[in-house]
């Protein structure tokens, strides 16, 4: 796993933060190896490190090498020290893990949930985490914090957690969802966009690991691009960035009404293969059937994604010119259709490199559907690592925890 990136922001970041990250990140490392590292001085790395062990988040597991000196102890994380619950509200299904602070997933399910009322939604979300927790009854199992994927847009100002403009679960808009949920659970609750996370997911356990700027173009129901400038989220002045489903990329839609999908959207997401699979005269009963008979060269098939590829490639190139990324990941429902390297990735690649640096690299998602849930993952353990790393925070403090299913009631 490659360094932690922040899922909120590395301003202000204290010392016990970085020491902790350092050597979940690093370890085993000494006291005298962090402080060099962080270029500290050896007192408040001893102070520290004292605290951090006696929280049992750290534990010393052996010695320095001898040169000479004093052999200094030697440090590492302790990922059994509590649990995180990944939940990614997808369009297709729900997918929820628990997972060491690490990011090992212990248990994972799915299941489809009814999100369309504003009275379902507590009640389908309790039902789920209820039955995740019922697989650890009797076992000791800590939830520490929760981190949730939402596809729609999440703010955090004013009212942090507020959640509008979800077009396919119309029963999560216009409401403070993650109070609601750590209300709920008894846990603190990480929240934000489902594609925003898929980012975060690609930078920490996928194919974006060695990069610090990157897009994730997501394709699916919906488009929209999660954008990490310098390793850090970017959400723009409204919190809303990375809408590129409302890109407008002709003039004459320039002087048509703006629709409930955006220009991009209209012409670029998974629907539009699935209208076409649909067509008069056209057989395919499946977008998955679809993919299989434009592999194997039927030119209805080849025509649709050509005109889809060529919107695709407008789009990441004027993005590559705005941004200059490193890396644009494409993920979502496109990333799992059939050959996918050789109708998409190919295709676009071809179309877009006479107008983007030689450097800027193209891969599809490796995490596929979970890049999500993995971000949501990653945004959970964000928020032990912030609580633990606070210049409040004392041993034997509590995170707030869930261990078992009857804590958990609406």
């Amino acid at each position: 796993m490659s360094r932690m990136l922040s899922w909120s922001s590395v301003k202000g970041v204290s010392n016990r933060r970085l020491i902790l990250q350092l050597i979940h990140e690093e370890g085993p490392i000494s006291r005298a190896e962090i402080a060099r590292s962080l270029k500290l001085s050896r007192p408040t790395v001893s102070r520290i490190v004292d605290v951090l062990e006696q929280a049992n988040l750290i534990v010393c597991t052996g010695k320095s090498q001898p040169t000479g000196g004093r052999l200094g102890e030697l440090y590492s994380f302790r990922d059994d020290a509590g649990f995180v619950l990944g939940l990614e509200l997808g369009t297709r299904e729900a997918r929820l893990a628990i997972a060491t602070l690490n990011g090992e997933i212990v248990w994972r399910a799915a299941r489809t949930l009814l999100l369309d009322t504003p009275q379902s939604v507590l009640p389908e979300l309790n039902s789920l985490v209820t039955d995740a927790m019922s697989h650890f009854v009797g076992k000791q199992i800590t939830i520490l914090s929760m981190g949730v994927a939402v596809p729609g847009v999440v703010h955090l100002t004013p009212d942090p957690g507020y959640v509008d403009a979800a077009k396919i679960f119309p029963g999560l808009n216009n409401r403070p969802l993650r109070d609601e949920l750590q209300r709920l659970f008894g846990v603190p609750v990480a929240m934000d966009n489902d594609v925003n996370l898929a980012a975060i997911g690609e930078c920490e356990f996928g194919c974006a690991q060695a990069y610090r700027n990157i897009v994730y173009f997501f394709a699916g129901r919906g488009v929209g691009a999660g954008i990490v400038l310098d390793g850090n989220l970017f959400r723009g002045g409204a919190e809303a960035a990375g809408e590129v489903g409302n890109m407008v990329v002709d003039r004459a839609s320039l002087y048509e009404e703006v629709g409930p999908r955006g220009h991009l959207e209209s012409l670029v997401s998974i629907d539009q293969l699935l209208a076409a699979s649909h067509a008069p005269g056209n057989p395919h009963e499946s977008i998955e059937a679809f993919c299989e008979r434009a592999f194997t060269g039927d030119r209805q098939a080849l025509e649709a994604l050509r005109t889809m590829n060529e919107y695709l490639a407008i789009a990441i190139i004027n993005l590559a010119a705005v941004i200059d990324p490193e890396i644009v990941v494409l993920g979502g429902d496109l990333a799992e259709l059939p050959h996918a390297e050789a109708l998409f990735l190919q295709p676009v690649e071809q179309l877009i490199r006479r107008h983007v640096s030689d450097s800027l690299q193209l891969c599809l998602s490796q995490l596929q559907g979970d890049a999500a849930l993995y971000g949501a993952m990653q945004a959970a353990i964000g928020i032990v690592f912030d609580a633990a790393g606070s210049p409040d925070f004392q041993p034997g403090d509590s995170l707030n925890t869930l261990t078992e299913s009857e804590d958990i009631a609406v």
